[in-house]
């Protein structure tokens, strides 16, 4: 082909990309094409692009989606749910005497025993997609000296996984850091 039919073609399908794209947006006076009861639009979202946290979910709400009976010796609670994609991430983390922390744990009934470990599994800097930072809290993934492992994959109900890492909280206390997907 020669070079005016290749300068040609390419401005032609320029134009043709520019009038695509330009015809997917919403212009003024234009629709959107997607429907209020499309998953993840920004009705189902309150105009929020997702991910993001549902605001007034704490503590209690996420503890009953989870499923969790937390003692009533617990401290310093706190909750958080993030809406995902497919996927939300519930967040739930305590603080419990060291005491309580292997009944807690066994009530749980964890498919697999959590296994203790030295050093952290993630550098420092990691940042999951639903972090425990958005709880001012640090990531158990980048913990030393902690329990981990999964309670459940798949849970019974809508709960799709829960993990559970237990760390240490100064003189005979645990935190205990639980991340369910729903």
């Amino acid at each position: 082909m020669p070079v005016v039919g290749v300068r040609a073609a390419v401005g032609l399908v320029t134009v043709l990309a520019v009038a695509v794209l330009a015809g997917c947006g919403t212009g003024s006076g234009g629709t959107d094409a997607r429907s209020s009861t499309d998953a993840g639009s920004r009705s189902d979202s309150g105009g929020q692009r997702v991910p993001y946290w549902v605001k007034g979910v704490g503590f209690t709400r996420v503890a009953q989606d989870l499923g969790v009976t937390v003692p009533r010796t617990a401290t310093q609670r706190l909750g958080a749910r993030q809406k995902g994609f497919q996927d939300d991430v519930l967040l739930l983390a305590f603080v419990l005497p060291a005491g309580e922390v292997d009944g807690f744990v066994d009530g749980l009934d964890p498919e697999h025993q959590p296994v203790h470990r030295k050093r952290a599994a993630a550098p420092a800097g990691y940042e999951p997609t639903a972090p425990f930072a958005h709880l001012g809290l640090a990531e158990p993934e980048t913990l030393d000296g902690v329990t981990a492992g999964q309670v459940c994959a798949p849970c019974d109900g809508e709960l799709d996984s829960l993990d559970i890492t237990v760390a240490p909280a100064g003189k005979d206390r645990s935190r205990i850091y639980l991340r369910g997907i729903d």
